[in-house]
């Protein structure tokens, strides 16, 4: 499936656009597993992006999503990472963002 269609996709843009309006990466991953489990209704653990965001936030749900497809195998969202690790590392960003901003004005 990616080789075909990824070659298609190569081609049409080539064919189509200017050089400068060329791809300059591609980002491709089968299925989102939820907690190493094929997403499906029917096991019921199945989770919609509103709902995600509605119970952990956006931003969490956006770490945790970029965080889940960082190889070649199929991305795992897993609503213990989300839920821990990447309301965690918001929360410790944020705390040094505001250390940062609080001593800004002595560093000058």
């Amino acid at each position: 499936l990616v080789p075909n269609h990824l070659t298609f996709w190569i081609y049409n843009h080539v064919a189509i656009f200017p050089r400068e309006m060329w791809p300059k990466a591609v980002r491709a991953n089968g299925h989102i597993l939820i907690n190493a489990e094929k997403m499906s209704k029917q096991t019921g653990n199945f989770i919609t992006l509103r709902d995600a965001i509605e119970q952990y936030s956006a931003d969490a749900v956006r770490l945790t999503l970029a965080d889940a497809g960082d190889t070649v195998e199929d991305a795992n969202f897993s609503t213990k990472t989300v839920s821990d690790t990447a309301i965690l590392k918001l929360t410790t960003l944020l705390a040094l963002a505001n250390e940062g901003l609080a001593v800004v004005e002595s560093m000058r």
